[in-house]
């Protein structure tokens, strides 16, 4: 701001003698300016070893039924015909049935629910493809009325009568709460609902990150991603896909934080890589590769850099993994369950990387060599 403001005094001060109409021009963008920088490099990135312990490229059956099913459902909740078409692109079956390859046909279809209405919900705010995406001041009441529709929903609000639907996609969020209700008492819909809001709060700080104009530090960067991922969220959802109820004391575990916490950094890593491709095309640098970028350091620097980061953190969730195993031991059925349970959030992660190489969301299948690796032109 300061710049933009010592560029006007200077305009006016050398050329108050221009006619009236005559416009001032405007300081480049830095986001353009970025973006144009990255647009048409080429980087290599190769994931195939990173997961070999991890339980990986499984598939639900129920694909091509949940996929009927996913259309559908984004039909009742994007109105808008041309948005509608893009999301079904997204094939947010394909996601469900890799992250949740071992779910029956109902606890698959209540999750597929909550993966629509929360990938949908999000891209209101996060593209520009909606006026909220440039009006803060609206989308701050859409998520205040969004938020007091989830608290609804999951049966936590002390209203009485149903508070007023902000979006057709919060319909989807209304089904996926009825069945996520029947099946769990107040502790898991307030773990839920806390989750959700810490969410809306943050997609809230990204926003303004995003209409500020500028390119963010990694810190900074980081302390908002970390929050927007959803992956807290999803983690929960494990209880409806595996059927089961962990006890709060091992949810809330500092083991089972830092486990949801890697698992968050390696699908962020995973995902600002290979959706890189993707954003650039649309001027948008708010990701992990170009924050680094923005630092100095090259993309053929940065790629093997978080690829590096990836691994350790691969390697302090496992450590976690093994204090839980030794902690719940004595219990068969409880160490069972959880040890069960850190497989599906790992799953979530080769899963994440599954998806977003095959999806045609990113665009990338093209860029696959022989090896497994791929080699990327923006």
């Amino acid at each position: 701001m300061g710049l933009a403001l010592s560029l006007l005094r200077y305009a006016f001060a050398e050329h108050a003698h221009l006619p009236q109409q005559e416009k001032l021009s405007h300081p480049p963008d830095p986001n353009t300016s970025l973006a144009n920088e990255l647009r048409g490099q080429r980087f290599r990135v190769d994931m195939t070893t990173s997961f070999c312990d991890w339980p990986s490229r499984a598939m639900n059956r129920h694909y091509r039924r949940l996929q009927s099913e996913c259309d559908r459902v984004l039909e009742l909740g994007v109105p808008d015909v041309s948005r509608c078409k893009k999301f079904k692109r997204s094939d947010f079956a394909l996601f469900s049935v890799l992250w949740w390859p071992t779910a029956d046909w109902e606890d698959l279809y209540t999750a597929m629910l909550f993966t629509v209405a929360l990938f949908v919900w999000d891209d209101t705010i996060d593209t520009n493809e909606h006026i909220l995406a440039s009006d803060f001041a609206k989308a701050e009441v859409w998520r205040k009325q969004s938020l007091d529709y989830f608290r609804y929903q999951l049966r936590l609000s002390p209203l009485e009568k149903e508070p007023y639907c902000p979006d057709d996609i919060c319909l989807l969020f209304k089904e996926f709460a009825e069945r996520f209700c029947k099946n769990f008492g107040h502790e898991q819909r307030r773990r839920m609902y806390t989750k959700l809001e810490h969410f809306v709060e943050h997609n809230g700080l990204e926003q303004a990150e995003r209409l500020a104009g500028r390119v963010p530090t990694y810190d900074e960067y980081m302390k908002i991603r970390y929050a927007v991922t959803g992956v807290r969220m999803f983690t929960l959802l494990l209880e409806v896909t595996q059927q089961t109820k962990l006890p709060a004391w091992i949810m809330d575990s500092a083991e089972m934080e830092e486990i949801v916490k890697e698992s968050n950094f390696i699908i962020i890593v995973v995902n600002d890589i290979l959706s890189l491709k993707k954003e650039i095309a649309t001027d948008c640098v708010v990701n992990l590769v170009p924050v680094l970028y923005k630092t100095g350091l090259s993309l053929d620097q940065v790629i093997p850099r978080l690829i590096e980061e990836m691994h350790a953190s691969r390697d302090r969730l496992d450590s976690a993994a093994a204090r839980l195993d030794s902690i719940t031991l004595a219990d068969t059925k409880l160490n069972h369950d959880v040890m069960n349970f850190i497989d599906g959030i790992r799953i979530m992660d080769t899963g994440t990387l599954e998806y977003s190489i095959e999806a045609m969301r990113y665009d990338v299948r093209k860029y696959l060599q022989p090896d497994g690796s791929l080699d990327i032109v923006l």
